[in-house]
This record gives structure tokens, sequence and C-alpha cells, in this order.
């Protein structure tokens, strides 16, 4: 179930349900390829995938499930079937970013894109005192910000209610 094979002529990487991104990165870089995953290397692909999936390569490639080719699915009726664009397309459709309760997914296939060699990534972190500031900069700058680029504002402001 954490197996992960790569095509890197056809650009297609195929993993068991139990793999995590690391293990997808990990195989799909030694060809200068990558799929976009969640911005933890930690997450199991098939929760992050049938919720949808936002990583950092979103703003080029999409969500996770924008780039999920096939699922293998094991029915409620204990059939198990291959969901595709062109074969049980209704499941396909349901389980792509859709979540659960269509059958349980063993494993999934992604469509792989040239990522690098470098990818750069970084965080900014910035006072509390400065958040109505800083926030407003990243509005007007997410705006414009080119699609390749993709940023993520958090906070670790709390309010005692």
């Amino acid at each position: 179930m954490h197996d992960v094979m790569v095509d890197p002529a056809h650009r297609i990487v195929r993993a068991g349900a139990g793999a995590r991104w690391d293990d997808i990165d990990r195989a799909t870089q030694a060809f200068g390829l990558a799929t976009p995953g969640g911005t933890d290397s930690e997450v199991g692909i098939a929760s992050l995938t049938l919720g949808g999936g936002n990583g950092w390569l979103m703003g080029l490639y999409g969500a996770t499930c924008d780039n999920l080719m096939a699922i293998d699915v094991v029915t409620a009726d204990a059939d198990a079937v291959r969901a595709s664009a062109t074969e049980n397309r209704d499941l396909f459709w349901a389980m792509r970013g859709g979540g659960g309760n269509f059958g349980v997914a063993t494993a999934f296939e992604y469509r792989l894109h040239a990522v690098g060699p470098n990818v750069i990534g970084g965080m900014v972190t910035y006072p509390n005192s400065q958040a109505r500031q800083v926030l407003e900069f990243f509005r007007e700058f997410s705006a414009s910000a080119p699609h390749a680029l993709t940023v993520y504002a958090l906070s670790n402001l709390r309010r005692a209610w």
C-alpha cells in the first residue's frame, strides 16, 4: 500500500493509498518531475487527494485532485474497480476532491510535471503588532503575484473570548 512507481516517459506516478507525499516526492524528483501535493510532506496521499489538495505547486498546476488521473477503488459491494475520466466516470467525479463514502481507495495515479531542479520556498514572519499592515500588503501583493508563486497568509493571533 506504500508502493510508488514512476513512469517518466508518460509522466505518470502510481502510488498505493498508504503512501505519503514524501514517498511520491522522493520517487518523482529523481526524474525532475512532480505533482501538486500538500504543504506538508508527511501527509498521506489518500486524505489529501480525496479532500482536494492545496499545495505549493497549485499556482502552476492546480490542486492535487486536478492532477488525479485514476483511482483504484473497492466499492461497498466489494467490487474492485478503476475510476477515471473514461472508466466509472461518476465514481471518479464523486471521489476526486469530494471526500469519501463512495468506496475505499487503494491506489492513485497522478499526472506529473517537469519541476526544478530548484524550487524555492520559505516563510516570512512578522510580529503580531504588524498584522494589519502585513495582511493589507499581502492582499495587494497576492492579487498581482505571478501564477507560479503560491502564497499563504497565516496568523498566530489568538483572541480570548
